[in-house]
């Protein structure tokens, strides 16, 4: 798919991998949406950036979320979406030493950031993209943001973990479900990457995760994942699959 003059909806385009998304392909002449509840970090955003519109809002709630996709469709149309919105909590196992365990409403929560909203988000653009013209590169792309914790494990985020992971069964499934309105749908699982989330980590966990690189032994650079977002939109071949970008990272505990 072309991404010179595509709509294009960006979520937890505020900061981090979203916002290096949302810059790249404003960059390469996309129609750009950018949605987060952050509204000063999609202020700041926007003053960097030549995007169309921001939307601020919660991802969990469906009206926002519809409010972000007539934002796209009022300035000319939805061709891909970029749900990089997500989130956990603090590192807790699900029974510590002391004898307690992990909070199930605080789990609740975490399912709804990165599991049902993600969904809500793929149900919503999809029915505004199968309006679309029909074309060799199909009417839309959805990508999801996973990670390699999902694919790997790491210790006290079985929230995070759990629902990461289940976004790439979720991928499979919906490809298959859109392919007849010709809908790609693919994940991306990123290992380490130099963003806020990466820096609000307690120190020995951060330790740890140095003594995971491979190589290159560094944190990743958002725009080496917006890079990848750029490819997999563009290679129509791509579908109904994650791609790892973790430069050989493997998690251990």
């Amino acid at each position: 798919m072309q991404i010179d003059g595509a709509g294009v909806l960006v979520t937890g385009a505020a900061s981090g991998l979203g916002s290096a998304t949302a810059a790249r392909f404003a960059g390469l002449g996309a129609r750009v949406v950018a949605f987060d509840r952050d509204d000063k970090g999609l202020s700041r955003l926007a003053r960097e950036s030549a995007l169309a519109a921001t939307v601020t809002g919660d991802l969990t709630l469906p009206d926002d979320v519809a409010r972000a996709l007539d934002a796209a469709r009022s300035i000319g149309g939805l061709d891909v979406v970029v749900n990089c919105a997500g989130g956990g909590s603090a590192p807790r196992r699900v029974l510590s030493r002391s004898g307690s365990m992990i909070d199930l409403d605080e789990w609740r929560s975490v399912v709804d950031v990165n599991l049902v909203a993600a969904l809500d988000v793929s149900r919503q653009a999809a029915r505004t993209m199968a309006g679309n013209d029909d074309s060799p590169s199909g009417r839309g792309v959805i990508v999801h943001v996973s990670s390699i914790a999902a694919l790997d494990g790491s210790l006290g985020v079985s929230a995070y973990a759990a629902t990461k992971g289940g976004l790439v069964p979720l991928v499979h499934t919906m490809a298959r479900d859109l392919a007849p309105w010709g809908i790609r749908v693919m994940a991306i699982a990123p290992g380490v990457f130099d963003t806020p989330m990466y820096a609000a980590l307690p120190d020995p966990i951060k330790e740890q995760r140095r003594r995971d690189f491979v190589f290159p032994a560094r944190a990743g650079a958002p725009d080496e994942f917006a890079r990848l977002v750029q490819h997999v939109v563009e290679n129509d071949y791509l579908n109904a699959d994650c791609i790892r970008i973790d430069a050989g990272m493997r998690m251990h505990q």
